[in-house]
């Protein structure tokens, strides 16, 4: 498998349509996802998936053959996705949207319920919080990472995390949640 992979960054590297074509339809839902779950927008979500593409086959050469190539692909889509958000500050209205949906149905299987109000409460946050929580808790980005990622120290990202973690378990949805 590793020789597999090697031809593919290879293909990549020589600007191989059909190498690009593939690595596109492998890892295209995961990065999509990872994007949706920051912007909250589909439409957006698209546009920033094609341009994390875009940008990993222009710069493939740059790309660290230490690291796995889906976590390098993760960094460039979290890159512009943060520059997005905070070159447009796009305002959210989803929490609109969710006032009256039930977060917690005992027909939901467990795990649903939890995504359910995960998503809810990443709601709650800041566009720049979301991001920061997500790197740290979602995708496990260290602090220095994501100081790095946001130019500053690892002590802004760890005060961010810190904040909104409790923030968020004061929220009544929580404490409905984990008494349960």
């Amino acid at each position: 498998m590793p020789k597999w992979k090697d031809k593919k960054i290879e293909g990549l590297l020589r600007g191989d349509a059909q190498a690009q074509a593939s690595c596109y339809q492998e890892f295209s839902s995961t990065i999509y996802t990872a994007i949706y779950k920051i912007c909250k927008n589909s439409a957006n979500a698209s546009d920033l998936l094609q341009d994390t593409f875009i940008d990993a086959f222009e710069n493939i050469a740059q790309y660290n053959h230490h690291y796995p190539f889906i976590a390098w692909l993760k960094r460039i889509a979290f890159n512009n996705t943060f520059n997005f958000i905070k070159r447009e500050k796009i305002a959210y209205k989803a929490v609109e949207y969710l006032k009256g949906i039930p977060i917690i149905e005992s027909s939901f299987d467990e795990s649903i319920s939890q995504a359910n109000l995960l998503e809810y409460l990443l709601e709650k946050v800041s566009e720049n919080d979301r991001l920061i929580l997500w790197l740290y808790i979602v995708e496990q980005y260290s602090h220095e990472e994501i100081a790095t990622l946001f130019s500053q120290s690892p002590s802004y990202s760890k005060s961010i995390v810190s904040r909104c973690l409790r923030k968020l378990r004061n929220k009544s949805e929580v404490k409905q949640y984990a008494y349960k």
